[in-house]
């Protein structure tokens, strides 16, 4: 197979195919927004804690950020604060739990591939915050909805963001690579569960019928 030499990134030798794998998909998807909002002592909420929401407390972490993980119960809360978070909020689905943390966040970054009520979001956010969704809901839960007035005198921003390009993934996974306790300590903690690509169907049935309790991530391996 031959590839443009702009898309090729180098992998250091220290990560495993099985971490660099979701890295290069949903890690990139959420470390393009990391750099572009994140700065060191900010306080970053992750909404949603599935492949993304992991990807992003590590990656959040390394920013230098105050990590807070958001989930709708306690099942992730020892995860989360196992590999990086240093809060976590059963809130997501609960408007009074969600505006118990009002004015909290710098940025807020929603993993969630369902659609909600922004103005929940938004309302957690201090002055001049960001809430960037990266997870996608389904053809016919695109839309949402706010006032302008809150949001004009908020100096809130709305923003969506897709994979980051290559320069941004080499820098990923040099990061990776150069902060082990972080990322490699324990790989068990990525929840990546690895098969053979002949099982391609079965993978995505289990997917698709949110079978996959016990891991995050699935890695297909020719």
């Amino acid at each position: 197979m031959r590839v443009d030499e702009r898309f090729v990134a180098l992998v250091p030798e220290e990560i495993p195919s099985e971490v660099v794998a979701p890295l290069m998909c949903g890690g990139g998807t959420v470390y393009e927004p990391i750099c572009n909002y994140v700065k060191p002592a900010m306080k970053v909420a992750v909404a949603s804690i599935g492949g993304l929401g992991t990807s992003a407390i590590k990656l959040a972490k390394a920013q230098g950020a105050h990590v807070v993980a958001l989930s709708r119960g306690e099942a992730k809360r020892e995860k989360c604060l196992k590999i990086g978070a240093k809060e976590f909020h059963a809130c997501l689905g609960d408007a009074e739990k969600m505006k118990g943390l009002a004015g909290q966040f710098d940025v807020i970054i929603d993993t969630c591939p369902y659609n909600a009520d922004i103005g929940s979001y938004l309302n957690m956010l201090k002055l001049g915050g960001t809430y960037c969704r990266v997870g996608i809901p389904s053809n016919e839960n695109q839309s949402f909805r706010y006032d302008y007035i809150p949001l004009i005198f908020s100096q809130k921003a709305i923003a969506g963001s897709v994979v980051t390009g290559m320069w941004r993934m080499n820098q990923m996974l040099r990061i990776a690579a150069h902060d082990p306790d972080t990322f490699l300590k324990d790989p068990k903690e990525w929840n990546v569960k690895v098969a053979p690509f002949a099982q391609v169907n079965q993978v995505m049935d289990d997917l698709l019928r949110g079978k996959n309790t016990s891991n995050y991530r699935y890695v297909l391996k020719w």
